[in-house]
């Protein structure tokens, strides 16, 4: 009994391995595809609407004016 839930279940452990390293290799390749891609390019692809694109750019703008500020505090805090 133990030999024949062996012999049926390696085979198929064998098989879903292949395809999770598969899907893996996959996605991988997906995103780095997506990631050579410029903004406007994503946005096409997406069917993003315009005036959506660029309030996130702007978002993403205003987010790095905070890290920057927020480092900037850091480090004034650690200097005095």
């Amino acid at each position: 009994m133990v030999s024949e839930t062996l012999r049926n279940t390696i085979p198929k452990a064998v098989v879903h391995c292949q395809v999770r390293e598969g899907k893996t290799s996959l996605l991988n390749n997906f995103y780095i595809q997506i990631g050579k891609r410029e903004g406007k390019q994503v946005g096409q692809l997406l069917d993003e609407d315009p005036a959506l694109m660029e309030r996130r750019l702007q978002c993403a703008k205003r987010l790095e004016s905070y890290k920057s500020a927020r480092d900037e505090v850091d480090y004034l805090s650690w200097v005095c």
